[in-house]
């Protein structure tokens, strides 16, 4: 069990119907928010994840001890395909692309760029992410190695990475999608999380809140649906994120309100 309160929840991702791939319709400002040095090195997922975090919470202005989590299926694997690319090539490859090429490389972009010195992980639980990514962001909560834990799931759909999603018969789409969110030390809400295998041979794959039935194979749409219900609670409510992979592999978060800081005078909401 953990206890937390959440600050903000934002979502940047496509639209129904959109092809899958690239975001048709970036932030208008994100060079002048993430900049463009490195771009060599950097994938639209990476440079959409710098830009959530500098733009979607507050700017302390100086060094925290804030953990940053991110939980991608495919992270940056733009970046990645073009280390490959350019290592097959006859040319000869700079040391300093290998540090920023790699499968970690976003967060370590994201932690370096909002000056985060606490943990940084990157983690891949496929259909089961999002509530990894919250699990491992609440666990930093405890014993005192964060007071705020940020997260990032997600992905921005490369075309390896759609080539690789289109071998798995799950008929779910992939729109590309990051939620960004904000967790702290706090008292309004209590999480519980169950990681039992799932004896229901039946159940659709993917992430749903409730008993709303998965559509989406990133897990960035139901992680945001399922945090902006939270801030809907009355205290005693209860709200449930599952999440199902194949091989009966299953991830379940159920949230209970424990504290609505609105009902009482002085209070700030989530």
């Amino acid at each position: 069990m953990f206890e937390f309160s959440l600050r903000q929840v934002a979502l940047r991702g496509q639209h129904p119907g959109e092809e899958p791939g690239e975001l048709a319709d970036p932030p208008a400002d994100l060079t002048a928010v993430v900049g463009a040095v490195g771009d060599q090195f950097r994938d639209s997922f990476t440079r959409l994840c710098l830009y959530l975090a500098r733009t979607h919470d507050e700017a302390p202005g100086q060094r925290t001890g804030d953990t940053v989590v991110i939980g991608t299926e495919y992270g940056n694997t733009a970046a990645l395909a073009g280390l490959q690319r350019r290592a097959d090539s006859d040319r000869m490859l700079s040391a300093k692309v290998f540090p920023n090429a790699t499968s970690s490389s976003a967060s370590a972009f994201v932690n370096i760029g909002i000056g985060a010195t606490g943990r940084n992980l990157t983690l891949n639980a496929g259909l089961l992410t999002p509530v990894f990514a919250i699990w491992q962001a609440l666990l930093a909560l405890t014993g005192d190695r964060s007071a705020t834990s940020k997260v990032l799931v997600g992905d921005v759909y490369s075309p390896e990475a759609l080539l690789d999603a289109g071998r798995e018969p799950h008929g779910l789409t992939c729109r590309s999608g990051l939620t960004h969110a904000t967790f702290t030390t706090g008292r309004e809400f209590r999480a519980e999380f169950d990681f039992a295998a799932d004896r229901d041979e039946d159940a659709p794959l993917g992430a749903r809140v409730g008993s709303a039935r998965p559509t989406d194979r990133n897990g960035a749409f139901a992680t945001a649906a399922f945090l902006r219900r939270l801030g809907e609670l009355e205290e005693g409510e209860q709200a449930q994120l599952t999440c199902r992979g194949p091989n009966a592999r299953r991830g379940a978060l159920v949230v209970t309100r424990q504290e609505n800081p609105m009902a009482h005078p002085g209070g700030h909401g989530a």
